[in-house]
């Protein structure tokens, strides 16, 4: 029987695996993280909700054929532990380069990544959820020579939470529609819900 601390170090190495098989596109390996039975999975970030097999079918339909989107500064620092379930939160900085306009732009999102997980029968942690709050965002240009940005802030962009607001800029951009209501951090009540969900989730255990 593993002990705590094991079971602990195992979610955090799962988590990283999990995060660096999503930005190189190893999809298979990416779902190997996650319980083998999709229904029992819900992901809901920015652009997508629902379960994991949609997720990562989506997610390879949209990937450029390289490596451009990172997760970086993942560190699953909150781990907590209880019989075969457990809960993990992190805080995680994603970028993308992208082009739009003619300019070249680096996108960062700052965002606290949630997750529920189950052990199996076999001992092995699975991933059941995937869930963000959303901190804060930045748009630059990749060049500080490229001249004006000719991005503007519509009345459509402007109805996000500024949390995610250059976000959902880019997200429009490309033909994506994210919701407004996403967990961010000037909603503290949203919050309080999400962390409220996972705490009764590892209490039920």
């Amino acid at each position: 029987m593993a002990t705590l601390t094991e079971d602990i170090a195992e979610i955090a190495h799962i988590l990283k695996l999990e995060r660096y098989h999503r930005d190189t596109a190893q999809w298979d390996l990416c779902r190997a993280a996650f319980h083998p039975d999709a229904s029992k999975t819900y992901v809901n970030v920015a652009w997508y909700e629902g379960d994991v097999e949609t997720f990562l079918e989506k997610s390879a339909m949209a990937y450029q054929g390289k490596v451009n989107i990172l997760h970086s500064s993942f560190d699953p620092v909150e781990i907590h532990v209880r019989g075969r379930r457990a809960t993990s939160a992190a805080f995680c900085v994603i970028t993308s380069l992208l082009t739009l306009d003619g300019v070249d732009y680096e996108l960062a999102s700052y965002m606290r990544l949630l997750t529920r997980l189950e052990k199996s029968e076999s001992g092995q942690w699975h991933m059941l959820s995937l869930e963000s709050i959303y901190v804060r965002d930045r748009i630059v240009t990749a060049f500080p020579g490229s001249g004006p940005s000719t991005l503007v802030m519509s009345e459509e962009v402007l109805a996000y939470p500024k949390s995610y607001r250059h976000l959902a800029l880019v997200m429009l951009y490309r033909g994506l529609k994210p919701k407004t209501d996403l967990p961010h951090e000037d909603d503290q009540e949203g919050v309080r819900q999400l962390l409220d969900r996972n705490r009764a989730f590892l209490e039920g255990a």
